[in-house]
């Protein structure tokens, strides 16, 4: 990842705690830090409140109804399918740069998955 902080798109603030909304300002976030990391690099996720370190590569952010934040992709220990449910208040996760498995492909663009 290159020195340099992303440019972070501006974001509302809003008190309803709408997923949709949220989810929107997640993957913008998300898609931001992306464009800043190296082209061998991917966006990943870190969560550590499951007893142990999981890391995740992210390959689409969601909503479930108005209140869960839904997030795709697959466990970089052994490359499982997994799909994490986050209420909107108590979205906490860390993002990290993950090598690229095929950095000969196009870079992806996290991709925003409707209800």
């Amino acid at each position: 990842m290159n020195n340099k902080q992303p440019k972070i798109p501006p974001i509302a603030p809003t008190s309803d705690h709408n997923a949709a909304q949220i989810a929107n300002q997640v993957a913008a976030v998300v898609n931001a830090y992306n464009r800043n990391l190296n082209p061998d690099e991917e966006v990943g996720l870190m969560l550590t409140s499951f007893g142990q370190t999981i890391t995740v590569n992210i390959t689409g952010i969601g909503y479930v109804g108005t209140k869960l934040i839904l997030f795709s992709g697959f466990l970089t220990s052994n490359n499982a399918p997994v799909e994490l449910l986050q209420h909107v208040t108590q979205l906490n996760f860390l993002l990290i740069s993950l090598k690229r498995e095929n950095p000969q492909e196009e870079k992806k663009h996290i991709g925003f998955m409707r209800e």
